[in-house]
């Protein structure tokens, strides 16, 4: 469309706001990673607990893997790299106490979100494994990992 000295200004007006809101795209402000959720439950329920001294940290990951550093939570994320299908997490608990190791299995998904978002990675868990010295059992909610924030794996501690 071509505008020319006799274009009415509102079409000029409305063709200027049609621009400036179209160029923005406030989806890219929300959250924009796939990264899985664990919250951690009392064995044999839907009871919520928190686990003390806690520190999370990744093998073999680049860089600082550090999720949790010796605090007491009663979840954390797990991010995952786009680049292997295998992501390794140890949990630890403390002096003389033995860790687990909670092994994530899973297949990147590329997508293209917009273009003022660009690509992103979601991720398809296929298997989980875990040692359970301390940690009772891991159950996966939800395989798709996606943009939403929501609870991927259950991790149950026993309960004295």
């Amino acid at each position: 469309m071509r505008l020319s000295k006799h274009t009415p200004w509102w079409l000029v007006c409305c063709l200027v706001a049609l621009c400036a809101t179209s160029c923005n795209d406030d989806s890219c402000y929300d959250n924009g990673s796939a990264i899985p959720l664990a919250r951690f439950y009392a064995s044999g329920t839907t009871s919520q607990v928190s686990v003390s001294g806690l520190t999370v940290r990744g093998i073999d990951n680049p860089g600082d893997s550090l999720m949790v550093d010796s605090m007491t939570v009663n979840e954390t994320f797990l991010p995952l790299r786009a680049t292997r299908e295998l992501t390794q997490w140890v949990l630890e608990y403390g002096d003389d106490i033995p860790s687990d190791t909670l092994s994530l299995h899973y297949h990147a998904i590329p997508y293209f979100s917009s273009a003022e978002c660009g690509a992103m990675y979601n991720f398809e868990i296929t298997k989980v494994d875990a040692t359970t010295h301390v940690l009772d059992s891991v159950v996966l909610v939800t395989p798709l990992v996606d943009n939403v924030t929501r609870v991927t794996l259950r991790i149950y501690f026993p309960t004295p």
